[in-house]
């Protein structure tokens, strides 16, 4: 457990989840400092604010004094990593930041709280920190994603909310034990760890079994969508557990009535109120209601939620606004699973209308490419023009890199839909692809979990210097 005065070493601070916990352990009144081979980061910021030191590179020197370790779980891959070493030799606690978030959820005092699900967790979660926020509950929340109204991807609080982003690679959540939890769905994902979707399954299942239990929710609360396959699959395994399970969405307990998907906002009713929210597509109006129901659950009043939904402005890489200029605009997703494309595309054509819309996809790992390849083929009918950029490895083995390519994606995916796409090579050479090709009036979504931001950014770039009106290899308006 975290108490005052512990000395708490981050191997791996620069990363987006590594840094929060580091600031929520500082707030928690440990001494905190980290180190990382990629400092600084657009996450050490905040802990340059709070006078956390960050340390840039690894050395076992970096150990003097130090109670205990907390790592980024992709350091295992690391065995060799000489601080590391020198800390597991000297028989130094060594944990990951995610069990040490579960440590700082379970200190007395807080009720905890989490989201989890193959898709929509970050959205999920800070729409419902947000409202908790705009509630006065004053809550402290994690989520995996950069949040602009906090400058971090934390919001150290001093309410009894702690609300996390559960997620579920590497048995991951497994850490956090929260009384009330949302799943936004479930389904096979992460072909580098889970084997199939049976264990897909069986990974939710123990995270649930093993959720703790606060009278602010009535003990044990879940919230699971009602049409959701995967969900309904975990429902039924829970057939056992002690908890209280509440459906939500199209043909469960709750859900929301007259939803309208309008250029620029989203309507629906739900607790007999008219709610409005500036998130886009069918897929947020379910995240929007599970937020909106634990909310009520912990005694969030009404109004205030009506205004909280309306005044949340989105969580960073998620459909992010990067460029309005030119008559072109250029959105920035995390999307990176053939649900998540069709979602975000179907959101953007909700933003932008008629306009011709762009769909730059950077494949997130060639094993989850291989496995989704037919599912990535019909994924992208909401866009006009299909654009791969190379496919980002991640954890894949060399032999992994062998499966599939992002030539024979833009060929599937063509073949399939009759959508013009092509393999374009890296980020730059992308970029300027898009860029030659751009005219007057074009929206642009790029999507990956990768570094495919670059790609957005350097198109806002290209458009804030006068790309359009400058004289190009490919001549836009000549195009049919």
């Amino acid at each position: 457990m975290v108490r005052a005065g512990d000395r708490i070493h981050v191997i791996g601070i620069a990363g987006s989840g590594a840094a929060g916990v580091a600031l929520l352990a500082d707030r928690a009144g440990a001494r905190v400092d980290g180190c990382d081979l990629d400092a600084p980061s657009p996450y050490t910021p905040p802990l340059d604010a709070a006078q956390i030191p960050v340390l840039h590179g690894h050395d076992p020197a970096h150990l003097s004094g130090v109670d205990r370790v907390a790592i980024t779980p992709a350091l295992r891959a690391v065995p060799d990593l000489p601080e590391l070493q020198a800390a597991q030799t000297s028989g130094m606690p060594v944990i990951t930041w995610q069990a040490l978030l579960g440590e700082l959820m379970s200190r007395p005092g807080h009720i905890g709280l989490a989201v989890t699900g193959t898709h929509g967790k970050s959205t999920t979660t800070a729409l419902f920190g947000h409202l908790l926020v705009a509630a006065g509950m004053d809550p402290t929340v994690e989520v995996g994603a950069f949040m602009a109204d906090w400058g971090a991807t934390v919001r150290p609080g001093g309410g009894a909310p702690f609300l996390v982003e559960a997620d579920e690679f590497g048995d991951n959540f497994l850490n956090y034990h929260p009384a009330a939890a949302i799943v936004t769905n479930v389904e096979m994902d992460h072909p580098d760890f889970f084997a199939d979707r049976a264990a897909v399954l069986a990974s939710f299942e123990r995270f649930v079994r093993g959720m703790g239990e606060d009278p602010h929710v009535g003990g044990r609360l879940l919230l699971a969508p009602a049409q959701d396959s995967g969900a309904s699959a975990l429902v039924e395994r829970l057939h056992d557990w002690p908890g209280r399970i509440l459906r939500y969405g199209p043909g469960g307990e709750i859900t929301a009535a007259d939803v309208r998907l309008e250029q620029g906002r989203t309507r629906f009713k739900l607790f007999d109120l008219e709610f409005e929210t500036p998130l886009a597509g069918e897929h947020n109006v379910l995240n929007a209601t599970a937020a909106l129901v634990l909310a009520r659950t912990l005694g969030a009043p009404l109004k205030a939620l009506v205004d909280g939904l309306r005044g949340f402005r989105g969580a960073g890489r998620r459909m992010e606004l990067i460029a309005d200029t030119a008559g072109v605009i250029v959105f920035d997703d995390y999307g990176h699973h053939p649900t998540e494309v069709r979602a975000a595309l179907a959101a953007a054509r909700q933003h932008v209308g008629e306009r011709r819309l762009w769909a730059v996809f950077e494949p997130h790992m060639y094993s989850r490419t291989r496995l989704f390849l037919d599912e990535f083929s019909r994924s992208f009918t909401d866009a006009d023009e299909v654009v791969i950029a190379d496919i980002f490895a991640s954890r894949d083995t060399e032999e992994a890199m062998r499966a599939t390519s992002a030539a024979e994606l833009a060929d599937v995916i063509e073949r399939a839909s009759g959508i013009p796409a092509i393999a374009t090579g890296d980020h730059d050479a992308t970029a300027a692809y898009v860029a030659d090709h751009l005219r007057e009036g074009d929206a642009v979504l790029v999507m990956g979990a990768g570094k495919s931001y670059r790609i957005a950014q350097e198109l806002a770039q290209s458009l804030a210097d006068g790309v359009l009106t400058r004289p190009r290899s490919f001549d836009p308006a000549g195009a049919s």
